[in-house]
């Protein structure tokens, strides 16, 4: 293999018991002033010094977390599509997010909630950074009702939110995962 190299006369490591070759290894995509993924060197006197017989030797070490950061930067480990469908945001103490959750899951839905003690304004960051394609609020005038509010999250899941029937909420968000090219019409329409 071609591997781009640079010769660095000066280059030196931490430890003293290297001899002559010292080396390390660095990624182009990383712009960190702490890049070096790996280093290393020749160390012919280590083993003698620590009271075996001379013999030669060269070793290395690395930090897993910079090679996960060069990984991530070369593209390495290929980043899977969301894996939520659904995430249930709850303002109205708990319970009832976590039987929907339930009952979501039950139904083949992919989905994940907020906690009970989180603002909405939180829980809606989480659900956006989820890739949730929609959102399913429990606050207190939903939960007096026996409703949920549907909020689309996604392009091609409409525009405008509204209020479902806890009874109808898992055939409404069915339809919309499963027509997403006419979702606009099956979460605005249907009020």
């Amino acid at each position: 293999a071609q591997i781009p190299f640079v010769f660095a006369p000066r280059l030196v490591r931490g430890f003293d018991y290297y001899t002559h070759t010292t080396f390390e290894f660095v990624p182009t995509l990383v712009d960190n002033a702490q890049s070096t993924i790996l280093g290393g060197g020749r160390y012919d006197g280590l083993v003698e010094e620590l009271g075996g017989a001379p013999t030669p030797g060269i070793g290395f070490g690395s930090g897993i977390e910079r090679l996960l950061i060069a990984c991530d930067a070369e593209g390495v480990f290929a980043q899977s599509p969301s894996r939520i469908d659904v995430y249930v945001v709850d303002v109205s103490g708990g319970g009832q997010a976590r039987a929907i959750t339930a009952e979501l899951r039950g139904a083949g839905i992919r989905c994940d909630r907020g906690f009970d003690s989180k603002s909405m304004r939180a829980q809606m960051k989480a659900a956006d950074r989820s890739g949730a394609a929609l959102a399913v609020i429990i606050g207190e005038e939903e939960f007096a009702a026996g409703s949920a509010t549907l909020r689309p999250l996604r392009a091609g899941f409409g525009h405008n939110q509204s209020m479902v029937e806890r009874a109808q909420l898992v055939k409404r968000i069915q339809e919309a995962l499963s027509s997403s090219t006419n979702n606009e019409s099956i979460i605005e329409d249907n009020e």
